[in-house]
């Protein structure tokens, strides 16, 4: 049966109602964690974060603020962002859909804003999983884009029983360190060198540039070379002298990395023998810090439950522990290991 005359107008102007929906909705979108959102058209990356055109005007959204992207040109991106949130949160299956999403992206032409974007997702995912190498790549295309893009982002340290590729990593990092000059990055790059040089025991020459590091007026490059030392101190079994350490560096240094230094007041209590009191300041991270530094948090987690059972806590407090750092924090080292103690117990999930 041939629609009516008046039926064919229906039609006619459902359709153009659905046109006109969908031009509105048209363009790209970046909503920020605070819930502000930018309709528009994204049109490049500047020296802090992504830049959006709304009608006449240009916002640059930093990367940190931003919640999720979308844009029409890349489908795609949407499912990556989505797959990211729920994996941040938890989600390990969202983790690795989000790293085949973003990796499906990463075409040569895709343009610098979708590049920085989805390095700016991965480091984080190989900074928590523990893939440095990954993480150092990411981090360098970052700062290659500029500085500000970086701000704030602690690399992560390798596995000290990867050799070669630590080795790698210092080829990388030394040539970056040339090319940075006095850009603000610069002072990570340095402190994360001479950390993992130590760690590789590659000779006086490296700790006398921990050294220097330390005797720095400038407190961006002495208060990470302040953390490294106490890693190294414990790492040498010298609890006392790291807690000497600690107290010397008091609250400056807490002021401007309160969860690392919650850590490493953990770690030193911990080989002192106190339980207890190391598992109080484990538990600061997960409860003062939750997302800082996932790696860390649930190694954190895990040494927390480390900690209780040294100090004969009832084992439901442990097996609590352990479970807040699978759930929380999968796809991390320490998840993993606490999902070893969970089955060491019974506890399994």
């Amino acid at each position: 049966m041939r629609p009516s005359l008046n039926n064919t107008r229906v039609i006619a102007l459902a359709a153009a109602v659905v046109l006109a929906v969908a031009s509105m909705s048209a363009g790209d979108k970046i909503r920020t964690l605070r819930g502000i959102g930018y309709d528009g058209d994204i049109a490049g990356v500047g020296g802090d974060g992504i830049i959006v055109s709304v009608g006449d005007a240009r916002k640059t959204v930093p990367i940190a603020d931003i919640a999720k992207v979308t844009a029409d040109k890349f489908p795609d991106l949407a499912k990556a962002e989505d797959a990211y949130a729920a994996g941040i949160k938890g989600d390990a299956k969202g983790l690795k859909d989000a790293e085949k999403l973003y990796k499906g992206l990463m075409a040569d032409a895709a343009p610098p804003w979708l590049r920085v974007l989805v390095q700016a997702r991965m480091f984080k995912v190989y900074a928590d999983s523990g893939r440095v190498a990954e993480a150092v790549d990411a981090y360098l295309e970052m700062a290659r884009n500029g500085a500000g893009l970086v701000e704030g982002l602690k690399l992560p340290t390798p596995d000290p029983g990867d050799h070669e590729g630590a080795k790698a990593i210092l080829k990388k990092i030394d040539s970056a360190i040339e090319t940075a000059g006095n850009k603000p990055y610069a002072s990570e790059l340095k402190s994360f060198r001479a950390g993992l040089a130590i760690q590789e025991g590659a000779g006086g020459d490296l700790t006398k540039a921990l050294e220097a590091a330390l005797a720095s007026d400038d407190p961006r490059v002495r208060q990470p070379a302040q953390l490294k030392q106490l890693e190294v101190l414990v790492a040498a079994g010298k609890a006392d002298a790291a807690a000497a350490k600690i107290e010397e560096y008091g609250k400056s240094l807490a002021a401007v990395y309160p969860a690392d230094v919650a850590y490493w007041t953990g770690r030193v209590l911990h080989e002192q023998k106190k339980h207890v009191e190391a598992a109080v300041e484990f538990m600061r991270l997960p409860i003062l810090y939750p997302a800082k530094d996932r790696q860390r948090t649930a190694e954190a987690l895990w040494r927390a439950g480390q900690a209780m059972e040294a100090a004969k806590a009832p084992k439901v407090e442990v097996v609590r522990i352990y479970t807040e750092a699978v759930q929380r924090y999968a796809g991390t080292a320490g998840a993993d290991s606490a999902k070893k103690e969970l089955a060491r117990l019974g506890a399994s999930k």
